[in-house]
Formats: C-alpha cells, sequence, structure tokens
C-alpha cells in the first residue's frame, strides 16, 4: 500500500515518478504536509480532510507514544503533549495554520475539502463525492454499477472494522502500544481532554477562522 500510495515526505519525488502508479498512469500521493508545502500542478486534483482539533490532539498523541522509533515520548504524559500540540511543535507544525491554509483553498476547481465527521456519519456519501470529484463522467456509474457491486466493497475495505485487521499494511509494528487504527471515533476526545483544555483549543479556532467557516465546518468545530 506505502509503494503505490506513500507519504509524499517519506519517500521524495523520485519515489512518486516511478513506483507511485495505478492502473492508467495515475499516481496516489499521500501527505501531512500544509498546503504551502504542497507541490501545486493545475491538472493534479487535491482532496484535504479536516477534522475536529479537540479529536487531533487526542489521536496525535496516542499516534506519538506508539511510535517509540520515531518519537522519543513513548513515556509521554498527555498533558505535556497537548502543550506542545498548542503551541504547534508537533510533526508538520501548527494544526490551525494547516487548517487555515486548506480551508484558503477550498473553493479551488481542483479541490476537495472534506470533513473527517462526515465521512464517519455516512461513508457511501463521502466515497460518491470523491468519485465525482475525480471524474464524474466514469467513477460514480462503476461503483453504482451490478448493484453498487464496488461501492459496497469500497465500504468494506475502508471501515474501521477492516482496516484494524493486518495493521501493518498501514504501520511499522506498535507491539506494546495502542494500535494504529485505533478508535476512529468522533467527539470522544473527553478521554484525555479537560474542559479547560478544550476551551483553549476552541479559542484558537475561534481566533483563526471566522463565523461562516465554523458553521461551514459543522457542530463539532463550534
Amino acid at each position: 500500500m506505502n509503494v503505490i500510495f506513500p507519504h509524499l515526505e517519506e519517500v521524495g519525488k523520485e519515489h512518486i515518478k516511478t513506483k507511485a502508479k495505478v492502473l492508467g498512469g495515475y499516481r496516489l500521493i499521500k501527505s501531512h504536509l500544509q498546503f504551502k508545502d504542497m507541490p501545486k500542478n493545475p491538472k493534479a486534483k487535491y482532496i484535504f480532510v479536516s477534522r475536529n482539533p479537540k479529536d487531533v490532539v487526542v489521536s496525535f498523541y496516542h499516534h506519538t507514544v506508539g511510535f517509540p522509533c520515531h518519537y522519543d515520548f513513548s513515556e509521554g504524559k498527555f498533558d505535556t503533549y497537548f502543550n506542545i500540540f498548542l503551541e504547534g511543535k508537533v510533526d508538520h507544525g501548527d494544526y490551525y495554520e494547516f487548517l487555515r491554509q486548506a480551508l484558503d483553498h477550498k473553493d479551488d476547481p481542483n479541490t476537495l475539502f472534506l470533513r473527517y465527521e462526515t465521512g464517519r456519519k455516512n461513508a457511501r456519501e463521502y466515497i460518491l463525492q470523491i468519485a465525482s470529484f475525480l471524474d464524474d463522467s466514469i467513477y460514480p456509474a462503476k461503483l453504482l454499477a451490478d448493484d453498487e457491486r464496488i461501492l459496497k466493497l469500497v465500504m468494506e475495505h475502508s471501515s474501521l472494522k477492516s482496516m484494524k485487521k493486518d495493521p501493518l499494511r498501514w504501520c511499522s509494528d506498535r507491539k506494546g502500544h495502542q494500535p494504529f487504527i485505533r478508535r476512529g471515533d468522533t467527539g470522544t476526545w473527553g478521554e484525555l481532554l479537560s474542559e479547560d483544555q478544550a476551551a483553549l483549543l476552541q479559542k484558537r479556532l475561534d481566533e483563526n477562522l471566522t463565523k461562516e467557516e465554523l458553521e461551514y465546518l459543522g457542530d463539532q468545530y463550534h
């Protein structure tokens, strides 16, 4: 999976040129880079997925603790990590700047801005929205043909239940730590985040986004 659909920042452009190709000569590239750091091409299509920062910081903490080969934080405490996150000193910088840049491009014709929360509520419509964005004349019809056979397969294999099977498809070994695909739920930040911490994250959202943008993102961002 990581050969044909790699992280750009992990493999570099030569790998992308020679190996990251699928049928038809297309390239699939994923990245955590900020929008300003992404290579730009008018022929490329960009899909950005946002997530409520309260859930992000909890998920990112478990991610960081579970990769002792990448981070010296396997014994780190959540309160420590929260402050690092709030200061924008985690991988790829400030999450609020990350979100701000993406929102500035949400109306670009070759950009699809998605919310993680929407996909968890209605995976079927989420997948069809992506298919239409990639090529409305081809992919939706293929997904819906034969009593939605391919769409049902995509929904099955992209489900959390399926993705939790054989996690080494997605990441290196995490023995002794939380699995890479952990919960994937929305609105469960209260497991670690205090009300005061949540208020600080919300304050940053309110400072960096307009009222209209918060409404666009949805209830989870208020």
